[in-house]
Order: C-alpha cells, then structure tokens, then sequence
C-alpha cells in the first residue's frame, strides 16, 4: 500500500547519490530507534483535538515534514556533490559527467511525504486531466551537463576507491602518481558535502505513522464509508490506494477519468482526506515527541550539507 507514496522517496539514481546516501550520519545509524521497531507500530497516540474539512488539493503539511528532505534540497545536494566529485577526477586524468534525468516526477517542494497522494488522488483537476496519472514532468538534472558514458574500470576505481572490496583498492593507492582519496571521490565529495541527503529517523516515521493509520479505527470507518460511495457510482474498491495499482498511466481512458472524477468527489463528500490527515498528524507528533533530539540532528546534518553546497555551487568552495 506504501508502494504509491514513496516513488517521491527515492533518491536520484546516480552511482554518487548511492555513496552519499551509505555513508549515514550518526542520526541515519540510529533509525531503528525511531522507528524500525515492532513497538513503534504500536504507538499509543490521542484522539485529534479537531477534524479540517478538506474538500481541495490543498492538504495541511504532516508535522513530520518539517524534517524530511524536500527534491529541492536533494538536487542541490547533489549538483555540488557532482561538482566536486568532477574536480576530483578530474585531478586523475577522468572526465565525470551524469545523467540529465533522475527519471522521476515531483516538484522542487515534493518530499517524501508525497502529500499530494498520499491518501490517493486529491486533485479534481489533475483528475480530469490525467485520470490517476500525476502529469508531472520528469525532474531533470540543471546543472546542463551531458549525459554520461559508463565509467571504464579505471576510472571507477578512482571514483569508488577503497570503499569498494571488489576493485581491491587499496588505501594510499596512487594513479598517475595522485594518491586516491579515502573512498575514491565519491567518498572525498561525500565528506566535504555532508551527509544531509536524508534525514533516515524522519523518513522511517515518515512510514511508519501511516501503517499506523491504516489500523485506526476513524481512518478504518471513513474508508468504508467512501468504499460505500464508489460502490453507488458503480466502482468496487475497498481501499482509496486500490486503483492507484492498475491505473496511472501516461495515456489515462475515458474511463479511468471518470472513475478518477467519482474517487475524489467521494473522498471530499465523506471528509475521507481531512481524517485521515489529522489521524496521521497526531500519530507523527506522538513519534516525534519521543525522537525529537535525533530528527533534529538529521535535519541540523541536512542544514549544514546545503550550506556546504550553496558554498561550492557559488565558487566559494
């Protein structure tokens, strides 16, 4: 059920994101604590002091957002990393370059929180549109570099460096008499950069608080009842996250439209997204109070990598 949510979730597919994402930071190796436990799923949490009416796309942010990490903030992340991972082949005699795609649809804001889905389709006229497709172009790389040819093996020995057994790197192993950085350039990059590409403890909440949800008893109710409402305009779903596993494609039919139209005039008439938001919302603050301290490092660690790349991406370092 989680599978629609988190395509916002994945980091840029590029073998730098890759190291940069390994090499957590101390509030990333605690991300069991936050969340990853059985007892975390069984989370006792009180009853919403109020209910928003939501009848829009607008959807109040989640608590747990104010420490994920937005695309945004992940492109910028990454566009200095490859700065410096380039600067750093470069002194080997290797030209890094990336693909211009992340081969993904979100928006500069979008995190993984993927709000705008969260719960299914929200927007009528997105609906309308696209039936239960996003319309999102693909998020592209705007540094305007080419795209990339696959790394020979030489070079990605001095990308990869020691971090990888297989290349049998060894520490202090020089190329064209410069010795290879600890971790090849991804790990120099790294190391310079930060390691605030995501914040784990909140993304784990971030999961957890909406199996949570799933199991509560108001959430539960108001999905029956917009199960109920589809079932009079002719739809058999038991689940609002259902028709996002067979439609969404890029050429939606008349009918997916219109059944897209009947999903999100029933979500609004039964008030399905505004207790389903404030159900999870009291969840998240409930598992935030008891991690504050670490989500904050996260989200401290994320700060200080977007200083670090808004330095390089300026020339100042």
């Amino acid at each position: 059920m989680l599978k629609h949510k988190l395509r916002a979730c994945g980091i840029l597919g590029s073998l730098l994101a890759l190291f940069l994402v390994a090499g957590c930071s101390e509030a990333g190796g605690k991300a069991d604590d936050a969340a990853g436990g059985e007892g975390q799923l069984n989370v006792k949490y009180p009853e919403p002091s109020q209910t928003p009416k939501i009848d829009s796309a607008t959807i109040p942010a989640l608590p747990i957002e104010g420490y994920l990490v937005s695309q945004r903030e992940k492109d910028q992340i990454l566009r200095a990393s490859r700065v410096l991972a380039k600067d750093c082949m470069a002194r080997f005699g290797f030209d890094y370059s990336w693909n211009a795609s992340s081969g993904q649809r979100s928006g500069p804001e979008d995190n993984a929180a993927n709000r705008s889905r969260r719960y299914g389709i929200v927007d009528q006229a997105i609906a309308s549109q696209y039936g239960y497709g996003t319309g999102a172009p693909m998020v592209e790389d705007a540094t305007g570099q080419p795209p990339s040819a696959q790394m020979s093996d030489a070079a990605t020995r001095v990308f990869l460096g020691d971090s990888d057994p297989t290349r049998k790197v060894e520490r202090g192993a020089k190329v064209n008499g410069v010795e290879i950085p600890e971790g090849g350039c991804s790990g120099e990059s790294k190391r310079k950069i930060g390691n605030g590409l995501s914040n784990r403890p909140a993304n784990d909440i971030n999961m957890a608080s909406f199996q949570v949800s799933l199991n509560d008893e108001k959430v539960k109710a108001a999905i029956a009842e917009w199960s109920a409402c589809m079932k009079k305009s002719g739809y058999e779903f038991d689940s609002p996250l259902d028709p996002l596993e067979t439609m969404g494609g890029d050429e939606p039919t008349p009918e997916e439209k219109t059944v897209a139209a009947a999903d999100i005039t029933c979500k609004y008439d039964t008030n399905l997204i505004g207790i389903w938001s404030a159900v999870e919302a009291v969840i998240q603050e409930t598992m935030i109070g008891k991690k504050e301290e670490i989500l904050t490092e996260g989200r401290s660690e994320t700060d200080r990598s977007l200083k670090n790349a808004a330095d390089v991406l300026s020339g100042k370092n």
